[in-house]
């Protein structure tokens, strides 16, 4: 039985790209970020993982969802995305999603990508 795997990042459709807060990643788009999305889960994929991909909101919408999700299933591991975990002002919705795998998902490990 396959690894299970939820990634779960900012929704490319939520994120002003010209904010400040996001220009540490260079030039990032909603299409670069969903191609980079979209690449990391194939990856995973390729590697025989079985992912699940939750994009979420920013603030307590995003909490949510991420809640949902998390409730919903068992999973080996959690990916929380670069946009949550490296943008200072989403260091309370990192800080949330954290805690909410640590109660939902016992034994998960947490895994991060390398780019955003």
């Amino acid at each position: 039985m396959a690894l299970t795997v939820i990634q779960i990042g900012l929704d490319p459709d939520v994120i002003d790209y010209s904010s400040p807060d996001f220009a540490q990643f260079g030039n990032l788009s909603k299409e670069t970020l969903r191609a980079a999305n979209n690449d990391n889960v194939a990856g995973l994929r390729a590697q025989g993982f079985a992912v699940d991909n939750c994009l979420i909101d920013f603030g307590m919408a995003g909490v949510d969802k991420a809640r949902r999700w998390l409730e919903a299933k068992l999973y080996d591991a959690v990916l929380i995305g670069a946009g949550i975990r490296l943008v200072a002002a989403n260091t309370l919705l990192f800080e949330a999603i954290v805690n909410l795998a640590h109660l939902t998902q016992p034994g998960c490990r947490f895994v991060f990508n390398q780019a955003a």
